[in-house]
């Protein structure tokens, strides 16, 4: 472009000032297109910041006039990134029964109840990121956007940790949200059976179930279980007590296991086992294990048939049934106490033979050692050998301490009370301490049958 060429210069700006533009008008009496020309009116118009001069070389070796030419450009704000929320728990989780490792499908295991204990990290907060300031063609700053934070959503049994960015259980038990807030529930309840539509339960709380748990089903708490409806043949283990307002009635199957103590209306062919006390108005046909009282209530409070073994005391108006009913009653010896120490004499003996086979094999590989024909494998067997031999000496010192521990109870064994308001009938073996009576007539009215007991021997 020859220099004599005369425009006139002008300079547009996008209105989000990110843009500057030029303009070449032609005129006779404008001024030379030269690069300094174009940057002088940039400079008058304060045009400071992203000035492109290639683009303004380009525009001077070939001109465009009428049309404007971007000469400038500002740099735009970056885009905030808005907070988000971590869950550390399944906020969509699926009601779907478990696959087995054989293939088949456990319709009882659906996975309905998500357990967290007290401290678990419920949901972590990560911090917003603002945008990044941009600056437009004058030089000004272009502030970013700022990132919109995200509050934790803490709710009953929850708490923020002093980091200020989590949010943790306060509690055991259920995690869930309730109205948008993650909430952990220390009471599970459940409206409806426990049945194909629920499966199994297992909860680190307490479990209210206001139906019924029907046949072949299992509920497990860590707290109380408390069933408003029928127990059929299922299983209810809870570490806390279980109260059942219905009773249960197990048809030969049906269990019961209570850390503390079971409460129900009536038990029927079903298996109690209670640490504590056991009330009921009436069982029949059960085998009733409890470590301190057995408390028969209401207007029948009788028991028929079964087994029933109490640490201390037993309080009924009827003990058995004029059929004869073979009714076993025993009194005096915690019965959860005889199991544990069945089950540590029985753990014992296997220690023993595992430790015997140990040395045998130690005393084997020795041999090998001594004549220098000891292989890697054959090494390696003498260290898992020698391993497992002080693991179980050590367990065998354990159980031992322990086994002598409750064999000296059992010998100071309590003098356990039976108190029967009305009649004990023919068929009823009763054991109290040490002392065992068949009842063979009706007894009536035995405020204490230990003393008739005692008196008859």
């Amino acid at each position: 472009m020859s220099s004599e060429q005369k425009v006139d210069i002008k300079v547009m700006v996008t209105s989000d000032r990110l843009k500057a533009s030029v303009v070449l008008v032609q005129n006779q009496n404008g001024v030379d297109l030269t690069f300094e020309n174009v940057m002088n009116k940039l400079r008058e118009n304060k045009i400071a910041f992203g000035i492109d001069e290639e683009a303004i070389k380009r525009l001077i070796e070939n001109p465009v006039f009428g049309t404007p030419v971007v000469v400038a450009q500002g740099k735009p704000p970056g885009k905030p990134v808005d907070g988000k929320l971590i869950y550390h728990f399944d906020i969509k989780r699926e009601i779907r029964p478990k696959e087995l490792p054989d293939g088949r499908v456990d319709y009882k295991d659906l996975g309905i109840v998500q357990n967290v204990r007290k401290d678990d990290i419920l949901v972590t907060m990560i911090d917003p990121v603002d945008g990044e300031d941009g600056m437009d063609v004058f030089g000004g700053v272009i502030r970013g956007q700022k990132g919109r934070k995200i509050n934790l959503p803490r709710g009953k049994n929850t708490y923020i940790d002093a980091d200020g960015h989590t949010l943790k259980a306060a509690c055991d038990g259920q995690v869930c949200i309730i109205e948008g807030k993650v909430t952990v529930l220390n009471t599970l309840e459940i409206d409806s059976d426990i049945d194909n539509s629920t499966g199994n339960i297992n909860f680190v709380g307490n479990v209210h179930i206001k139906g019924s748990v029907l046949s072949g089903f299992k509920v497990v708490a860590e707290g109380n279980i408390e069933v408003d409806g029928i127990v059929e043949a299922a299983e209810i283990e809870a570490k806390g007590n279980v109260v059942l307002h219905k009773g249960i009635t197990g048809m030969g199957k049906g269990k019961v296991v209570a850390g503390k103590s079971v409460f129900a209306k009536f038990i029927e062919n079903a298996t109690v086992v209670a640490g504590e006390d056991i009330q009921a108005e009436a069982i029949v046909h059960s085998d009733i294990k409890c470590g301190n009282k057995l408390i028969l209530v209401g207007r029948k409070a009788s028991i028929v048939g079964g087994s029933c073994k109490v640490g201390r005391e037993i309080e009924a108006k009827v003990i058995g049934s004029y059929l004869s009913t073979t009714t076993e009653i025993e009194v005096g010896v915690d019965p959860l106490m005889v199991e544990k120490y069945r089950e540590i004499k029985k753990e014992i003996l296997q220690l023993k033979e595992n430790i015997k086979k140990c040395d045998q094999g130690i005393e084997v590989l020795r041999k090998i050692e001594a004549a220098g024909h000891l292989t890697d494998d054959k090494r390696e067997m003498l260290q898992k050998f020698t391993r497992s031999k002080i693991m179980a000496s050590e367990r065998l010192k354990e159980l031992q301490s322990e086994y002598e521990e409750i064999e000296k109870r059992l010998e100071e064994r309590n003098e356990g009370i039976i108190k029967v308001q009305d009649t004990v009938y023919p068929g009823v073996k009763i054991t109290i301490g040490n002392v065992c009576k068949l009842i063979k007539e009706p007894v009536k009215i035995l405020q204490n049958l230990q003393e008739k007991m005692l008196i008859s021997r």
